[in-house]
């Protein structure tokens, strides 16, 4: 199995290991499985504040505040309200029986795994002013989570936007039309 690509946390922003019978209930509690690669990784990761935190969608930026956790002491840990069954719970009414919510997104969406036909499943953006109840509104945004945290980038450093495969149209100046000296 492939190492997922290095994420660099800002200091101190992550809740270090997590407890796996912490995960085991949270799991039981949306009746979903962790992606073993997202336990490893949060095992390094679990609630940090990303250094490379941007990523494309379309023609915007989108900015990764943090991570989502998995803190067994959800209730005093200064992570805790972004704790993963924390969070799905305070949204579960308005995401589907498929979806599993692992980072906060600027201005309050959440990225998720979308486990509606995959075992491996794709990351899509939850947006949080246009879900309803029964109807979340989701965004894809990366093929699995390999292929988003690829694609994470810095703003200072920030890759030019890709080509569009349209050409574009050529606009000429118009031709000023010459005086005539007297």
């Amino acid at each position: 199995m492939a190492r997922l690509p290095h994420v660099p946390l800002f200091p101190r922003t992550a809740a270090g290991k997590v407890d796996r019978q912490h995960a085991s209930d949270t799991e039981d509690l949306m009746e979903l499985e962790f992606p073993d690669e997202f336990l490893r990784f949060l095992d390094r990761h679990n609630g940090g504040v990303p250094r490379a935190r941007h990523f494309r969608l379309g023609k915007n930026v989108k900015v990764v505040e943090r991570f989502l956790a998995l803190v067994k002491r959800y209730r005093t840990h200064p992570l805790g309200p972004f704790d993963i069954g924390v969070v799905w719970s305070s949204i579960e009414d308005r995401l589907n029986e498929f979806l599993m919510p692992f980072a906060v997104v600027y201005p309050g969406d959440f990225l998720c795994f979308d486990f509606t036909e995959h075992d491996d499943p794709p990351v899509v953006l939850w947006v949080h002013d246009r879900s309803s109840e029964g109807a979340p509104h989701l965004v894809p945004v990366a093929e699995d989570f390999r292929a988003f945290l690829s694609g994470l980038f810095d703003a200072e450093a920030a890759p030019a936007p890709k080509k569009s495969s349209k050409p574009r149209p050529v606009v000429r100046p118009r031709a000023r039309a010459r005086r005539k000296r007297s």
